[in-house]
């Protein structure tokens, strides 16, 4: 009979815990504050984004979007934190939402993950957490940016005729700078030589000298970071 008692006891105050937590509505005062925080938080998710990106071309939509995503996520915490059934319901309904745009840089969907992590935290009024993790993964992408140096990689594309002497002083040029070759194609009387050079970001001039040659037809420089930029 004690047995029964002191489970039903542990029962009960396990589902009145578990049911008073779900019953703390928000106050305005703290919704607001949870907004603002949110807010401020996306806002400099925003500004390491811009800072930080080294991706082919600068999109300042996802950007933004980054922000907003960061107060949805906050609001949707603090939703269904005061309601079980609004929860389970909310679950249920963010299941079965597709999204259909692509994220091909594997720095943006780490962005991704960053604004929605900062809007859970910052919902779940966990302020603290987001404002250190935030100060944390800022301080870590900037050293990051600064240990990468100078250097860019860049895909030198140099279509010529196919002499062996033209081909000898393309290859005296290449030999000053640091390069592998990555391709060579010959069709007919043309040969077409593709090679990987770094260089500092202000010496880019290199295409000068290979044009100059005689027998060089063309010379095209690209920036390479898993994906081309002219």
């Amino acid at each position: 009979m004690n047995v029964f008692v002191l489970t039903t006891t542990f029962s009960d105050m396990f589902k009145k815990s578990f049911l008073n937590n779900f019953a703390q509505e928000s106050s305005p005062a703290q919704f607001l504050l949870t907004l603002a925080m949110a807010l401020l938080i996306g806002l400099g998710i925003y500004f390491v984004y811009r800072r930080c990106y080294i991706g082919v071309v600068y999109d300042h939509s996802f950007n933004v979007s980054l922000v907003v995503m960061t107060i949805l996520v906050a609001v949707i915490i603090v939703t269904i934190s005061s309601n079980i059934t609004l929860s389970l319901g909310m679950v249920g309904a963010l299941s079965i939402v597709r999204y259909r745009t692509a994220v091909k840089s594997p720095m943006d969907l780490m962005f991704l993950f960053w604004a929605i992590t900062t809007g859970i935290a910052v919902g779940a009024n966990y302020f603290f957490i987001a404002g250190g993790a935030f100060v944390f993964v800022a301080i870590t992408f900037f050293a990051l940016k600064t240990l990468r140096g100078d250097d860019r990689t860049y895909m030198l594309v140099i279509n010529l005729k196919t002499d062996l002497k033209v081909e000898e002083g393309v290859r005296r040029e290449l030999e000053k700078l640091k390069y592998k070759l990555r391709s060579k194609v010959v069709k007919a009387d043309r040969t077409e030589i593709t090679a990987e050079v770094r260089v500092k970001r202000d010496n880019i001039n290199i295409t000068d000298a290979i044009a100059g040659i005689e027998g060089v037809e063309n010379v095209t420089l690209v920036q390479y970071r898993g994906t081309y930029e002219a």
